[in-house]
């Protein structure tokens, strides 16, 4: 067993680095109450990078306007002052535009270092395979053998990619990981590239593509062919509500949620207003479906409600806009059925288009894996979730999405009940919450599991 520097046993740990994990952090610490020591185990040697944030290029935007990222919802315009006060331009400006994601990365690291009293999480750089219930609290297993203990612990693990199954891979195949944001920039310049997924991961391969100068094909397939639509000018948020939406099934909501669009539309508005009214609904929506109500949404209209949910800057869509008038860039919605090698080198895909019978075939350089994150708790990588299933402290989420949750985030064991000690926020949740990943649900969910842990200090 290692040797963990610092104080081993803890108020609270903090399982993840990324942005929910610091987000906790901050919440705990920028309070007055005291709450014992805050330890982060995360590897990563940067905190607040995550999957979103541990991009270092200037063309990945953040997907909504820095007026609202703040990481603190009591002061909105947080992360304004920051880009402010950073030289990046006027607040007024600033508050429309789509920042780069490192500047959102630096901006967490940033009012985490300016708590007051110098206050700041031991940050352990290791990862978490297993947690055990001990008396009143818990014993954090590590990588490297050691243990620590903590009267609470906060899962904030963040996405997992999809990897690509075995079965599509051959041997000498060349391929790379749409997050492996230095992989996909280290592609020549003229290879043929084909992006499996046409999500925001795919978004990011192509920006990164085009920004280094490629001059190859870039072909996108994904089983609809859908791309993420862009946004439109910061419009109102407050509106309609969505108490008719919430006796209806799936069909019946889409009809009513297109005819509300086409009634905005005539009257002068942006369909993207539309679905930001509903931003705040999203977790009401999800929770009023029952079982049957939700699996229909997972197979017939989730990728509807993605391209519209989860738009694209403008600039970013008039890139990709750019690059198909030119042919560059090519999509096509279709099922995936193989991949194999090419003799002449490289690899042959093989699918079947979406309204057609005969297999096609693309020849490619590079595959881009851009499948999207993996939900499936069973399936992620990594022993800490199985060890938390083993143990009993935790069970699938409903529609076998993420981790089962109650309330503020506590985490259900394998009888349904909540452990009053041990929460869980951001990407775990989507299966009791669906909306759960945005900075504003994040801050929420980190606000109040902060407050949880605070009161339960004060109590004891």
């Amino acid at each position: 067993m290692t040797s963990i520097p610092g104080e081993s046993r803890f108020g609270t740990v903090i399982v993840g680095g990324g942005a929910a994990g610091v987000l906790v952090a901050i919440r705990l610490l920028m309070d007055r109450r005291e709450a014992g020591p805050v330890a982060i185990v995360e590897p990563d040697a940067v905190l607040a990078r995550g999957a979103a944030y541990a991009t270092g290029r200037e063309e990945h935007l953040l997907n909504v306007v820095a007026g609202r990222m703040s990481a603190i919802a009591e002061q909105p315009s947080h992360f304004v002052d920051f880009l402010a006060q950073d030289g990046a331009g006027d607040q007024a400006g600033l508050a429309d535009r789509f920042a780069p994601r490192r500047d959102y990365g630096r901006y967490l690291r940033y009012t985490l270092a300016s708590l007051p009293d110098g206050r700041a999480p031991v940050h352990l750089r290791e990862r978490a395979v297993d947690i055990e219930r001990d008396g009143e609290g818990f014993v954090v297993h590590l990588g490297s053998g050691a243990r620590i203990a903590a009267r609470h612990v906060v899962l904030a693990v963040g996405n997992a990619p999809r990897p690509l199954p075995d079965y599509l891979q051959h041997p000498g195949m060349r391929l790379a990981e749409a997050w492996d944001y230095e992989a996909v920039q280290a592609i020549e310049p003229g290879a043929a590239v084909c992006i499996l997924g046409s999500g925001l991961s795919m978004v990011d391969a192509v920006l990164s593509l085009d920004a280094r100068g490629h001059r190859g094909p870039i072909h996108v397939l994904s089983r609809h062919g859908l791309m993420p639509l862009a946004h439109a000018r910061t419009g109102p948020q407050l509106g309609q509500g969505v108490d008719d939406l919430l006796p209806l099934g799936i069909l019946e909501r889409w009809r009513m949620l297109r005819r509300r669009v086409a009634d905005a539309v005539a009257a002068g508005e942006p369909w993207q207003w539309s679905f930001d009214r509903l931003r705040h609904h999203g977790q009401a929506l999800w929770r009023s479906l029952d079982d049957r109500q939700r699996r229909r949404f997972l197979r017939h209209a989730v990728r509807y409600w993605d391209i519209h949910r989860h738009r694209i800057a403008p600039q970013v869509a008039d890139t990709l806009a750019r690059l198909r008038d030119t042919g560059q860039l090519q999509v096509s919605p279709g099922r995936l059925r193989s991949i194999s090698a090419d003799p002449a080198g490289g690899s042959q895909v093989h699918f079947r288009p979406r309204h057609g019978q005969r297999e096609r075939v693309l020849l490619a350089d590079w595959i881009v894996n851009a499948t999207g994150v993996e939900t499936n708790i069973d399936l992620r990588p990594g022993a800490l979730l199985a060890a938390l299933r083993e143990r009993g402290l935790a069970l699938p989420g409903p529609q076998g999405l993420g981790l089962a949750s109650s309330g503020i985030g506590l985490v259900l064991d394998r009888r349904g009940k909540p452990d009053p000690a041990l929460y869980v926020l951001g990407a775990l949740r989507i299966g009791d919450l669906w909306e759960s990943i945005a900075i504003p649900e994040l801050r929420e969910q980190a606000r109040d599991i902060a407050a949880s842990i605070l009161d339960a200090g004060t109590k004891a």
